[in-house]
């Protein structure tokens, strides 16, 4: 074999060579394990920012599609408002509960944007852009179910019925995530967590403050 073809065999071999999404996944579990006893705002920085690299190294590989139409990411924003706004005017103050419970932010600021400009894009950027291209739907919905241990395990802790709940949720709601991806792009399944980030999780202290305020005045 020439010099020649023998660079465009490595070449080729090189460019088939990507992360293993699976892999990855257990790097990300490991991260969660290793840091169980650090402060959780720190932790949840820790994770996010960890599947952020590992997104990045496979996409310096196998580039991730990331398609997107203001069309599509309002479609995906009105499918996260659809599933979410129910839960919101049923259990307010459980959601509230909730979201202090998860996100322990030190402002309502800071809240909205891990919620919104990282939680949602770097969430789907792994599971949909990277997994669910390599594995499908399934498997990324119940991987991304899975993830919840992984990052609310320290704080529900002893509470395993709760932590089962918080699971089977992002469960379900990686399947609604996965199927607008498919339908309409990575941006629209960005849309769509970031809607149901702020109605289930940025509203309802909100609105609860607001009910508040309003009582005192009363």
């Amino acid at each position: 074999m020439s010099p020649r073809r023998k660079s465009k065999s490595r070449s080729r071999k090189s460019s088939r060579q990507h992360l293993d999404p699976y892999f990855a996944y257990l790097i990300f579990v490991g991260v969660g394990l290793g840091s169980l006893q650090v402060n959780p705002e720190v932790r949840l920085t820790l994770l996010w920012s960890t599947l952020l690299a590992l997104s990045m190294i496979y996409a310096g590989r196998k580039p991730v599609a990331a398609r997107y139409s203001l069309a599509n990411l309002g479609r995906g924003a009105v499918v996260g408002l659809i599933i979410s706004l129910p839960f919101l005017l049923a259990a307010r103050s459980v959601l509230n509960a909730s979201s202090a419970r998860l996100f322990p932010m030190p402002s309502q600021a800071a809240l909205f944007q891990a919620l919104i400009f990282v939680s949602a894009p770097v969430e789907e950027l792994y599971f949909r852009g990277v997994l669910q291209r390599e594995q499908g739907l399934l498997s990324a919905a119940v991987l991304y179910g899975l993830a919840g241990t992984v990052f609310f395990l320290p704080i529900f802790r002893g509470f395993a019925l709760i932590l089962l709940a918080v699971v089977l949720g992002m469960g379900l709601l990686g399947f609604v995530y996965g199927y607008v991806c498919n339908q309409y792009g990575l941006g629209a399944s960005i849309a769509c967590h970031a809607m149901v980030n702020l109605v289930l999780l940025f509203l309802p202290p909100v609105l609860e403050r607001l009910v508040q305020g309003l009582t005192v005045i009363d």
